[in-house]
């Protein structure tokens, strides 16, 4: 559920149980929302760690790689290349 979408319904429980306090399936239905905002915020974010990790996971390979080529350059007697890694914007 995104921010937009989960605020709007947020909103109009709340005014709904301003407007009828004695109304205790409209606090169930509220306590529902967060519950499931939470749950799909959770689950965005383990799935934004995962991303994270198979790119950390990538650029660790890369650098052997490169580290590779390197020594394969300093066996060789062929100048170094340097190498260029990105770093995360995270």
């Amino acid at each position: 559920m995104n921010d937009f979408n989960f605020n709007n319904c947020r909103n109009f429980l709340e005014r709904v149980i301003e407007a009828n306090p004695e109304n205790s399936e409209l606090v169930k239905a509220y306590v529902t929302l967060i519950e499931k905002k939470t749950e799909a915020d959770i689950q965005f974010l383990k799935g934004d760690e995962a991303v994270r990790k198979e790119w950390e996971k990538n650029l660790t390979e890369r650098m052997k790689d490169q580290t590779e080529v390197q020594k394969k350059s300093i066996e060789k007697g062929s100048p170094l290349i340097q190498p260029s890694f990105v770093q995360p914007q995270i």
